[in-house]
């Protein structure tokens, strides 16, 4: 008899460890109601991601989170754009906004559970994968979420190629072509302009036609923008995306066009400056100098600025009234200076010109006269003493 009691109170003892464990009878035995577990179909956390626009369209990859009651249920929406809710049935809200869902649904709970009592929130956003091709960082196929913009997604795959053409962006959507102005949006603010995108989505990112571009070349970079006639150098710039970049203070501006001479302009002039097809537009770091030297107040090196001529760099040495005329100056030119006859008052100096402002004739004449009694002086003084001593040796 007392082996038969220990064994029945050993099996006791066993139950009791079980319905422990996974019954949860040790909250009963404290007092405390068990909360309800989640549905089997729960996948994703129970919480909003991001705040989702009134007209965000529910479909496959949804998560919805339902209260009922004492109840509470997360749900995925099927491929069918379906919802299964235990002990309710399925209802379709594939296509529907959420105030759509929510009314669809609670009037099919409402049939079991009181209506004042129940819930339906978003719970995790849908996933989907959108595909883009050409002058982009990143290529192929990439997963981004829903009410993801398209600005945001071409952050996600690295940004454009240098060589892209932003002004006219495609969005391959079903049977429709849709024409984004990226660099409006970017460089002007022009939000309208930056669609959501959707399940299926091709982008297509041009690249510039090389045979109708300007060429930007900076310190730490080279791109092109498609030609535009009317287009300034500044709508260039900014269409090149470097003002995002770091400000590395452009000191000068060299724009060469096809089959002409280069030609400096200053920072300021951007906007009413406009190159020729195919030219290319230097940005220099270092400041350029033009040096003076000759019959001047003040000799060696000012800084370069594109709209002065040698006649404002003449005056800023200081005009020395021993100078000769105008039609004298002359400026050295090139790696191996060459001299070349400029009018003072009209055409443009480059960087790294000497400026060579001569004496007046009278000035020349005269020193050529002193050169000649200072060298007399000398033969002469030489012929005596030569004398004197010929004449001691005698």
């Amino acid at each position: 008899m007392p082996h038969f009691l220990a064994i029945v109170l050993f099996f006791c003892g066993i139950a009791l460890a079980q319905t422990t464990l996974f019954g949860g009878s040790a909250s009963m035995l404290s007092g405390e109601q068990s909360l309800p577990s989640r549905s089997a179909t729960v996948l994703q956390p129970a919480y909003s991601e991001v705040q989702v626009d009134s007209t965000y369209v529910l479909g496959p990859g949804d998560f919805l989170d339902i209260m009922l009651e004492n109840k509470y249920l997360t749900v995925q929406i099927y491929p069918d754009g379906s919802v299964a809710i235990e002990e309710c049935g399925a209802v379709n809200v594939g296509g529907k906004t959420m105030a759509e869902a929510r009314q669809l649904i609670l009037d099919l709970v409402g049939k079991r559970y009181k209506r004042e009592y129940c819930f339906v929130q978003l719970s995790s956003l849908k996933r989907f994968r959108v595909t883009i091709m050409g002058a982009v960082n990143q290529i192929g196929q990439q997963t981004v979420e829903a009410q993801t913009r398209l600005s945001y997604f071409i952050r996600q795959v690295g940004g454009t190629l240098s060589n892209a053409n932003t002004e006219d962006i495609w969005i391959l959507r079903g049977k429709d072509t849709i024409h984004v102005d990226f660099h409006k949006l970017s460089v002007e603010g022009d939000f309208n302009a930056d669609p959501m995108l959707e399940q299926g989505d091709k982008i297509f990112v041009p690249f510039n036609d090389v045979g109708e571009v300007v060429t930007l070349i900076f310190p730490h970079i080279r791109t092109t923008v498609p030609y535009k006639e009317g287009r300034s150098l500044q709508e260039y710039y900014n269409l090149s995306g470097v003002e995002r970049t770091q400000n590395y203070g452009y000191k000068a501006i060299c724009i060469k066009d096809p089959d002409a001479e280069p030609r400096w302009e200053p920072l300021s002039e951007m906007g009413k400056v406009f190159p020729a097809k195919n030219a290319e537009v230097e940005f220099h770091l270092n400041q350029r100098f033009v040096y003076v030297g000759g019959a001047v107040g003040r000799l060696g090196q000012f800084d370069y600025n594109p709209s002065w001529h040698a006649l404002d760099y003449i005056a800023a040495a200081g005009v020395n009234p021993i100078t000769g005329t105008w039609d004298q100056v002359r400026v050295w030119r090139g790696n191996k200076p060459q001299s070349i006859t400029v009018k003072v008052a009209e055409d443009p100096i480059l960087p790294g010109d000497f400026i060579e402002v001569p004496k007046n004739h009278y000035e020349s004449f005269k020193d050529f006269v002193l050169f000649l009694a200072s060298l007399l002086t000398v033969v002469s003084s030489a012929f005596i003493i030569y004398a004197s001593y010929n004449n001691n040796n005698k």
